[in-house]
């Protein structure tokens, strides 16, 4: 059986000095958590500004420049394809691939408070421990990533298909009725769409099934209930989700965070 350490690596960095050209063969998640600067990208000029997430795809030269007194508090985390595979949900995986084309992508706001303490909460440097630990760290990534997924929502990870905007209005669809139940017969009638075809196209559009794309959003709103809501009920905020089965919802929701709703709420909660 194959064995991995498993392994988490990101930076906090204070700049105030321009540095060089340069790339990496990963994917760079640049959380800017204050200051003002600007981050070259190719030919591309990005302002840092309090709460702005610049996602950097592998082989891409950037640079960061800094006028006097300007400076800039950064979190830095490394995302590797083999990190994709193993720790980012499948919709978060397929939005990183269809982004390798783009050099960059941006996204201003964390929306949520929590969500800016969440990103400072990453651990610096190159975090070894066991699976538990490292997922944990992971869950964190995945659900900034998912606060600011409409930087990526327009771009397929498969690439076009011969339904690219009907599946783009499936995702939009889905979105806005996460508490409500999900049957793939209606949904395909909403669309004027057959089942087989439905399913067919969206798993080419999306890389993932119907049900592990409303999963996935759905944990993502309910860790998010979880750390911004006042008494942090997990029971609502499963709800609140879409999920009518707790034990379900506790299972899926460790599985893709690396620990129970209690102690992510522990852990993360104001």
């Amino acid at each position: 059986m194959y064995n991995r350490v498993h392994m988490f690596w990101s930076a906090r960095l204070e700049l105030n000095e321009s540095t060089e050209w340069h790339s990496h063969e990963v994917f760079e998640i640049v959380f800017c958590i204050s200051g003002t600067g600007s981050l070259m990208v190719e030919n591309r000029c990005l302002n840092l500004t309090s709460d702005r997430l610049i996602l950097v795809v592998p082989n891409t030269s950037h640079r960061f420049l800094f006028e006097n007194r300007e400076s800039a508090t950064l979190k830095i985390v490394c995302v590797t394809s083999q990190d994709q595979a193993l720790y980012l949900s499948p919709v978060q995986a397929a939005i990183l691939e269809s982004l390798r084309s783009r050099g960059c992508v941006f996204s201003d706001g964390f929306g949520i408070p929590v969500l800016r303490e969440l990103a400072q909460s990453i651990p610096e440097g190159t975090v070894v421990g066991d699976r538990r630990e490292v997922l944990t760290v992971w869950g964190i990534v995945s659900l900034l990533l998912a606060s600011q997924a409409g930087a990526c929502d327009d771009h397929s990870p498969y690439g076009l298909t011969r339904h690219r905007n009907k599946m783009e209005q499936v995702c939009t669809w889905l979105n806005e009725h996460l508490n409500d139940e999900m049957n793939l017969d209606e949904i395909a009638s909403t669309f004027a769409l057959s089942r087989s075809l439905l399913t067919r196209s969206f798993r080419q559009y999306t890389g993932t099934s119907i049900v592990e794309y409303v999963n996935s959003r759905r944990l993502e709103k309910a860790a998010v209930l979880l750390t911004s809501m006042a008494d942090g009920n997990i029971a609502h905020a499963a709800m609140e989700s879409g999920f009518s089965n707790l034990s379900h919802f506790h299972r899926l929701f460790k599985s893709t965070y690396g620990l129970t709703p209690a102690e992510f709420r522990r852990n993360f909660s104001n």
